[in-house]
């Protein structure tokens, strides 16, 4: 299942808030040893305060948090233009109200080392679900992220290969790159195929509009 919390209420969810911003932590600064900014056992940045939409994937079974993204109009402040730049390669900074951005692409590290499950593809496809059934409500026509290639090809074993916007680039640790996806019909029904999803995996419908104005 899929939940969806506006930036701007998010001290309606405190529970919901914490285990996602300790999940990041978990993931970025102990696991992967990114160099990001931690708040005690939080993981969180500037573009925390820009008004996303969190994306958070829950275990029907558990209640437990598997995985979450964040999403952020192009249009704002986002990670692709203002911070790596150096990923559009030649091409121009992307500010647009069709185009949103997708980043802090997160699994819980239990999960992904649990080679006897699935959930790990189900968590990861039911989050890029959730953003393909946000995106077709909208009538946005693309989704950006930044990545490194070890997820890209994830994506691709996913059925959401995207396509790159340039070359990858040496950051930090990791070899990072830039894909954007366009939103259709036709991806959504192919990742939900690969993954056996069934149904809708949003708490409740809603588009990107609503969202952020819950």
């Amino acid at each position: 299942m899929i939940r969806i919390v506006n930036g701007n209420a998010r001290g309606q969810y405190p529970q919901a808030i914490d285990e996602m911003f300790r999940l990041r932590k978990r993931v970025f600064h102990d696991f992967l040893k990114w160099d990001v900014k931690t708040d005690g056992e939080w993981e969180i940045d500037h573009y925390d305060k820009a008004n996303p939409l969190y994306v958070m994937s829950y275990s029907p079974e558990t209640g437990k948090l598997r995985g979450s993204l964040r999403l952020l109009p192009t249009l704002g402040p986002n990670m692709l233009d203002d911070t790596f730049p150096i990923l559009l390669g030649d091409n121009p900074e992307i500010r647009s109200a069709a185009v949103w951005e997708s980043s802090r692409f997160c699994i819980d590290p239990d999960i992904s080392q649990d080679r006897s499950s699935n959930q790990v593809t189900v968590a990861a496809a039911e989050l890029m679900c959730g953003v393909g059934e946000l995106g077709l409500a909208s009538g946005i026509s693309h989704i950006v992220t930044v990545t490194d290639v070890f997820l890209e090809r994830m994506f691709r074993r996913m059925g959401c290969p995207g396509e790159r916007i340039a070359e990858p680039h040496r950051i930090g640790s990791v070899y990072a790159v830039a894909v954007a996806w366009e939103v259709t019909r036709s991806l959504l029904e192919t990742m939900k195929a690969i993954a056996a999803i069934e149904g809708t995996v949003l708490e409740r419908p809603m588009s990107l509009e609503t969202a952020r104005a819950a």
